[in-house]
């Protein structure tokens, strides 16, 4: 009973000034909450596809018919 006496006797500074101060403990416990249901990242393990590396040079076969055009159309 004193203290709902206490709270009414206070003036509006006073109020806002208390009221502040329980909605900051209120919201650091809300904070600590969150954290706490926080768990650590869970790392995924790498696939370990690479792409096949392109090769731009020509098939070994390609030289004799390649020698065969160069000849026909240069000599």
């Amino acid at each position: 009973m004193k203290t709902i006496n206490y709270l009414k006797s206070l003036n509006q500074d006073e109020r806002q000034i208390l009221g502040g101060g329980v909605v900051m403990v209120l919201g650091f416990g809300f904070l600590v909450w969150l954290q706490s249901t926080n768990s650590p990242a869970m790392l995924m393990p790498e696939k370990k596809t690479e792409a096949p590396k392109k090769s731009y040079e020509l098939p070994k076969s390609h030289d004799k018919y390649a020698n065969k055009v160069y000849n026909a159309k240069f000599k």
